[in-house]
């Protein structure tokens, strides 16, 4: 008769997420998951599988938390929304994350070269942020807060990359007014 579990799996996956996210993939072993979560390796190895299966549940609890929808470009002026959601992103990176910037950017500047399952998750993710910009964008044009030139497409992708720029810029160590430089500059692409 196996045993049952003796611990809170979704503390536990939590915990995992928070070391996941603080040191990746790569540099964290199952001996380190054994270690900082205070759960056997074998029982770790029941709940969650092994150690890459363990990263993708972190990511998915990640995602569900940290993930969209952006009210902040609901029902304000084009520039206005997004400066906000830029500089929202600017104070989370440094108020929330502690520099750590987006665990679903660096999975993929980590594994998502060799990692479809992680590759697909970013992508996702990614995908769903340009949408929502393009929307807001295809509004602002249709009311003149946008010029006619703008592709609304392309000013998604590249404003989405501005997000991502951001989370790498944190991680590596920019501070707070490095990174409202890049804002500021960032939404000179509006005219």
């Amino acid at each position: 008769m196996a045993r049952p579990r003796e611990f809170d799996r979704d503390a536990v996956l939590e915990q995992a997420l928070q070391l996941f996210w603080s040191r990746g993939y790569e540099v964290t072993s199952m001996a380190d998951l054994v270690e900082h979560l205070g759960v056997g390796r074998q029982s770790l190895y029941d709940t969650f599988g092994d150690k890459r299966a363990l990263y993708l549940q972190a990511l998915d609890r990640y995602k569900q938390a940290h993930g969209l929808p952006m009210p902040l470009l609901d029902g304000r002026p084009l520039r206005v929304g997004l400066r906000l959601l830029l500089s929202s992103a600017v104070d989370w990176l440094h108020d929330v994350t502690g520099g750590r910037g987006c665990m679903l950017v660096h999975a993929m500047t980590e594994r998502g070269a060799d990692d479809p399952e992680i590759r697909a998750r970013f992508c996702a993710n990614s995908d769903a942020l340009v949408a929502q910009l393009e929307a807001r964008l295809i509004t602002a044009r249709a009311d003149g807060e946008l010029g006619p030139h703008h592709d609304p497409r392309a000013l998604a992708r590249f404003l989405a990359n501005t997000m991502n720029g951001l989370q790498l810029s944190a991680r590596a160590g920019l501070d707070r007014a490095a990174l409202m430089q890049i804002v500021d500059v960032a939404l000179m692409a509006l005219g």
